[in-house]
């Protein structure tokens, strides 16, 4: 590919750049890198976009690939305007239909304005498609996308974006998000709430206060938190300064859903709301939960020594279906808080097993380690797990097994307890709390798979805006999950194989690619939608390229298909009674209407209104046509030519 010697830039400090110096320095840019079943491994397509310099290394003559691959790029340094020749479409897509399913993007445009709507959402797929929130690289890594924005914003663009945003613009997008759910079957729910908190250093956060940092570092926090129904989809979120208790977290998500009409049944919490206060405003509201306990309070010491080794492998207590084996009993379960609640036991003999395998190597390590330190007349200290099992010699020559702390460390391990607010069958509160494995996922999601772990912004209003993209991500992701079983693959599966869809730019058109694989097909199947989808956004691009408005693509009308449906009404066994539901009001849709016209079978009336004959549509019987048309030439027959006017072929 020849290279434009006039055209001298810096080489790119991008992901997937690579300068092939055996090769005239060229330097090459990965435009993919499709997986490839039979060897095992990827095969990246690569494409030139220039020639390292002789005098500087760190300079380039560029080339009509790089023009290509860096559209943006290049009208900055040149001042020609380039318009991508090929651009990926995937990420587009799935966004698109995601919308197509949940209608959320249509909820942004209406609570944020359609341009920073578009632009939020942009982020939204920067943040799915490479698990991060630095907004300093969207520019380059966006830039070949096809984008709800049209162009490729800057960093600096998103900066004052997210500065920009109101909070009663994200409280408008909340409250209408939560009404959406309520419409799509989010009624009564079991909710799954769960928190968590980021490192925050810079002082112009006012949220960011001293609070129970999760990284143990002693740090501000601005802390979170989400809640999910007990299937996994997102219903709202809450951004709040670090020192804020969980407990008055938790009431201002259940007080927020309330106002939106959505009943909360009860809540299905982790170890970290175990308290007197959370629990004091539980029984306040009236509100059920299922709480994994935390520590070692009153009532859990009392049934670990009436029950603890009663129940190990004791088939009298083993729940049907699992490994576990539970006991339960109602119980004051914290010294200064004089109340009962149903307490449940449970020995996890699998987790007990694999657990007690660890301290027992860790132990053994440790033992060795201090012996080392003997040897070399150095005083071991014991680390802290082990500074009560473990002791040195009378002699202080050699280390010994404390055996009474071990064997208490290994006959709690496998030990765990759920408190419930009612009497339950232990598999009932098995059943009931693995569903917030759903909120473990999602939090695992937002802080890992797309890069909201860390707060990187520098003003209180910034941290609302990106905290509300990261859970509209959240909400994608989770129709993508969806669609990812219905093909028995994982989410991030989905996204590469999707994000690989590009449309190439012939002439003045754009055109899609052909050949699309049948897994990328079945994906499309799964989100209702088929190849024509992909052409149609070949079709909106070069609408707007060519200057004309392309039709917007809103939500498909009616509700979701796929409908949440509550975990006590899909158990049969479940004794609690269903509350009887009004009868729903049908639809036009559903009402028969009549049909325009006469019906099948009328006869008419021989007279007219008015009396007169009823003269019968068409030529009356007899009536002969005349030789002349009415312009006076001969009227040709109808029917087929004469043999003399065939012709033959």
């Amino acid at each position: 590919m020849a290279a434009y010697k006039d055209k001298i830039v810096p080489v790119p400090h991008v992901k997937g750049i690579t300068v092939n110096r055996g090769d005239g320095n060229r330097v090459l840019f990965v435009k993919e890198a499709p997986y490839d079943a039979k060897v095992g491994y990827t095969r990246p397509k690569r494409i030139t976009i220039g020639y390292v310099t002789a005098e500087d290394t760190k300079l380039m003559y560029v080339t009509d690939g790089f023009k290509r691959v860096f559209p943006d790029k290049w009208e900055q340094l040149f001042g020609e305007k380039v318009p991508a020749v090929f651009k990926y479409i995937g990420m587009y897509a799935i966004t698109e239909l995601t919308n197509g399913l949940i209608g959320i993007k249509d909820i942004m445009d209406k609570a944020f304005t359609v341009d920073h709507a578009n632009a939020m959402m942009d982020f939204t797929m920067y943040s799915m498609l490479f698990q991060t929130n630095v907004a300093e690289h969207f520019t380059v890594r966006m830039s070949d996308q096809q984008l709800y924005s049209g162009t490729c914003r800057s960093d600096s663009y998103y900066s004052e974006l997210f500065s920009n945003i109101t909070y009663e613009q994200i409280l408008d997008f909340k409250v209408k998000w939560a009404i959406q759910c309520k419409e799509d079957g989010v009624e009564e729910v079991w909710l799954c709430i769960d928190g968590s908190n980021d490192d925050c250093e810079s002082t112009g956060v006012t949220l960011a206060e001293k609070g129970h940092a999760k990284s143990l570092r002693n740090r501000n926090i601005v802390s979170f938190t989400y809640a999910v129904t007990e299937q996994g989809k997102p219903v709202t979120f809450d951004v709040y300064r670090g020192g804020l208790v969980d407990a008055k977290a938790m009431k201002r998500i259940i007080s927020f859903l309330k106002e939106c009409g959505i009943r909360v049944k009860g809540v299905i919490l982790d170890r970290g709301y175990c308290d007197t206060t959370a629990l004091r405003y539980l029984q306040e509201e009236e509100l059920a939960y299922v709480i994994m306990v935390k520590g070692n309070p009153m009532g859990y010491t009392k049934i670990v020594e009436d029950y603890g080794n009663k129940i190990k492998l004791n088939v009298d207590y083993l729940i049907e279906e699992t490994t576990l084996f539970g006991v339960q009993e109602k119980v004051q379960l914290f010294e200064k808080y004089n109340h009962e609640d149903y307490l449940t036991l449970f020995y996890d003999f699998k987790n007990g097993g694999e657990r007690i395998a660890a301290l027992l190597n860790n132990l053994y390590g440790e033992i060795k380690r201090c012996r080392n330190l003997l040897k070399n007349g150095v005083i071991p200290v014991f680390g802290p797990k082990y500074k009560n099992i473990l002791k040195l010699s009378d002699d202080k020559k050699d280390v010994k097994i404390v055996n009474e702390k071990l064997q208490e460390s290994i006959d709690e391990k496998g030990l765990y307890s759920i408190v419930t607010s009612k009497e339950m069958d232990p598999k009932e509160v098995h059943r009931l709390y693995q569903c917030r494995n759903s909120s473990e996922t999602e939090y695992m999601i937002v802080k890992t798979q797309l890069g909201y772990g860390k707060v990187r912004v520098r003003v209180t209003k910034s941290v609302h805006s990106k905290f509300t993209i990261g859970f509209i991500a959240a909400c994608v992701r989770y129709e993508l999950q969806t669609a990812a079983k219905a093909v028995s693959r994982t989410t991030t599966e989905v996204i590469f194989e999707m994000s690989r869809l590009y449309m190439t730019k012939i002439g003045e058109s754009y055109v899609v690619m052909q050949g699309i694989a049948g897994r990328q097909l079945a994906i499309l199947k799964a989100l209702d939608s088929s190849e024509s989808f992909l052409k149609d956004i070949a079709k909106e691009e070069n609408d707007r390229v060519a200057g004309r408005t392309p039709t917007p693509r809103h939500r498909k009308p009616g509700p979701n298909h796929k409908k949440v449906v509550n975990i006590e009404e899909d158990d049969k066994d479940t004794t609690s009674e269903k509350k009887a539901t009004k009868p729903k009001k049908k639809k036009k849709s559903d009402v028969t209407q009549k049909k325009r016209g006469v019906k099948p079978g009328t006869k008419r009336e021989n007279t007219n209104k008015d009396g007169t004959p009823r003269k019968k549509p068409g030529v009356p019987k007899g009536t002969k046509r005349s030789q002349l048309n009415k312009d006076g030439t001969p009227r040709k027959k109808p029917g087929p030519k004469p043999k003399s006017e065939q012709t033959v072929s």
